[in-house]
């Protein structure tokens, strides 16, 4: 049952933006570790799935979701929502105008989890996060983001985790230069 509110849940999220007028929608997969709270998440390699949505030219909403990979194939899943903004300029313009290239996004929001002393699925963690490099934009089509490092506060247990991310790819289905031609 939780694994069908979190996927409808998402594609909710996912569908809704493409209707909306943003600045971009991009899709993301990559790569997430779950790293110091050992005994609430056990995965160690999770799948990276969701979608980065341009709010303006410098904001961003980041919907994630984090499948377990290992050692239990397709397991538990978590969902974050981060609300990002780019320091080195511009991330789009929306228009033909590209906008930055190489940037780094800092960002703050939640995470819905079942990394709960009980193990029901609620919100769960507070987030602070910072992608020190991202190359590409909306307008060329895809972006990568490398390094990213985001801070967990558990609010049930009060530890801070760390959730990492060595490499997403975000290919983007709105706001890229085959819209403005």
């Amino acid at each position: 049952m939780r694994k069908k509110v979190l996927l409808l849940s998402m594609m909710i999220v996912l569908a809704l933006p493409v209707f909306a007028g943003y600045f971009d929608v991009g899709i993301t997969i990559g790569t997430n570790a779950h790293l110091g709270e050992r005994n609430l998440d056990p995965s160690r390699l999770k799948l990276a799935w969701g979608a980065a949505i341009g709010l303006t030219d410098v904001w961003e909403l980041d919907v994630q979701a984090n499948t377990q990979l290992v050692p239990t194939f397709v397991d538990t899943t978590s969902v974050s929502f981060l609300v990002q903004r780019a320091l080195l300029g511009q991330r789009s313009s929306g228009g033909q105008t590209a906008g930055v290239g190489i940037n780094t996004l800092i960002g703050v929001g939640a995470m819905i989890s079942p990394y709960t002393i009980d193990g029901r699925t609620t919100l769960t963690h507070l987030l602070v996060s910072l992608t020190p490099i991202t190359v590409g934009s909306p307008v060329t089509g895809k972006r990568e983001r490398l390094l990213a490092v985001t801070l967990a506060y558990n609010l049930q247990t009060k530890q801070v985790g760390v959730l990492f991310d060595l490499l997403k790819f975000d290919f983007y289905v709105v706001g890229s230069y085959k819209d403005y031609r």
